[in-house]
């Protein structure tokens, strides 16, 4: 569901490195990363920050459709769900 081990691989980012940028135990970042602990919004808020992504680059099945748009897959309903900058 989530893409934050793709994202950290395509960077060269540890889970020593991000829990360090994040202010959090590299535990929390392992639990998350592998799915074994819920997250929130705010939660996810604070890995798109670290890893300086738009937040819905962080679900499976996000679409990069240009510089200012961007889409993801709800991964309840299958749903593309299109967000716009203004």
């Amino acid at each position: 569901m989530l893409r934050i081990d793709k994202i950290m691989k395509e960077r060269g980012i540890s889970t020593q490195m991000l829990a360090e940028k994040m202010d959090v135990t590299p535990q929390y970042v392992s639990e998350i990363v592998n799915e074994r602990k819920n997250i929130t919004l705010s939660g996810l808020s604070k890995f798109a920050d670290a890893l300086q992504v738009p937040m819905a680059a962080l679900m499976d099945g996000y679409h990069d459709l240009n510089d200012m748009d961007y889409s993801f897959k709800c991964p309840y309903c299958g749903s593309i769900i299109m967000v716009i900058r203004e």
